[in-house]
C-alpha cells in the first residue's frame, strides 16, 4: 500500500468512527423519530464543521471553494440520499411548505421521477432536471438546512467544470472538479452512521439509497416513517 493511500484509508476510518459514535450517542438503544431527527441534525452539522474547516485550508492555497450562492448547476443531477435523510427532509418540507409552494414541489418531484424511476442507477445519473426543491426563478435550495449529504459535500473548486458537465452529460471525459476530502468525509461519516442503526435488531431495516424526488415522494406518504420502522419495504430498491 502506498503511502497516499495509507493517508486516505486512515482518513475513512476515522470519518467512519465519527458517524458510528455519534448515532451511538444519540440512539443508545431505541430508535425513535424524536432520537432519529437529532442524530441526523447532529451528523449535518458535524460535516459542517469539517467543511467550514477544510475552506478555511483551501483559502490558503491556490485552489479555493468555487460553490455560493445562486449557483445551480449541480442542482440538475441526481442526488441520492439514505432513508433517514429523506425522512429527516420530508418532514422539514412537510413542516414549512403548504399550499401552492408544496404542490409545485411535489410537482417537480413527480416530473423528475417520471424521467428516472425507470433508469439503472448509472443512466439516472446522467439525468439533467432541475431538483424539486431548486427555486424555479431565485436558483437557491428551497430545503438548504436539510439537504442531504450528497449536496452538502459537493463542492467544487471550478464553476466551469460544474457548467461544462451540466451541459455535456453524456460526455464522461467530462465532470466537476470536486475537492475528494469532504466527498470521502461525508461518505464514511454517513458509512458509519447507518452502520450503527442497523446494529442488534435493527439489522432488516432498508438503509439503501434513493433518488431524491423518489424517496421524498415516499418519505411524505402517509406512517411511511413507521412502517419503514417496523422493518417493512418502504422504498424501492434502485437498479
Amino acid at each position: 500500500m502506498s503511502k497516499a493511500e495509507e493517508y486516505w484509508q486512515k482518513i475513512d476510518e476515522a470519518f467512519f468512527k465519527d458517524g458510528y459514535n455519534l448515532a451511538k450517542f444519540y440512539i443508545p438503544n431505541e430508535i425513535t423519530k424524536d432520537n432519529l431527527f437529532k442524530a441526523q441534525k447532529a451528523l449535518y452539522e458535524q460535516i459542517e464543521e469539517v467543511i467550514s474547516a477544510f475552506e478555511e485550508r483551501t483559502k490558503t492555497q491556490d485552489s479555493n471553494i468555487e460553490c455560493k450562492k445562486g449557483c445551480s448547476f449541480c442542482c440538475h443531477q441526481t442526488v441520492l440520499a439514505t432513508p433517514l435523510e429523506l425522512f429527516y427532509l420530508a418532514e422539514f418540507v412537510d413542516k414549512k411548505y403548504k399550499g401552492s409552494i408544496k404542490d409545485h414541489i411535489l410537482g417537480e418531484a413527480e416530473a423528475r421521477k417520471n424521467k428516472t424511476s425507470n433508469l439503472k442507477t448509472t443512466a439516472a445519473l446522467k439525468v439533467k432536471h432541475p431538483c424539486p426543491l431548486l427555486h424555479p426563478k431565485m436558483g437557491y435550495c428551497r430545503a438548504y438546512n436539510a439537504r442531504p449529504m450528497a449536496c452538502r459535500i459537493y463542492l467544487s473548486s471550478s464553476v466551469k467544470s460544474c457548467q461544462d458537465d451540466l451541459n455535456t452529460p453524456n460526455n464522461d471525459s467530462i465532470y466537476p472538479e470536486l475537492f475528494e476530502l469532504p466527498l470521502r468525509a461525508g461518505k464514511m461519516m454517513n458509512e458509519g452512521f447507518l452502520a450503527r442503526i442497523r446494529e442488534g435488531k435493527f439489522e432488516t431495516l432498508q438503509v439503501f439509497e434513493n433518488s431524491i424526488e423518489e424517496g421524498l415522494l415516499t418519505a411524505l406518504q402517509p406512517n411511511a416513517f413507521n412502517k419503514w420502522l417496523q422493518e417493512k419495504k418502504v422504498f424501492k430498491k434502485m437498479n
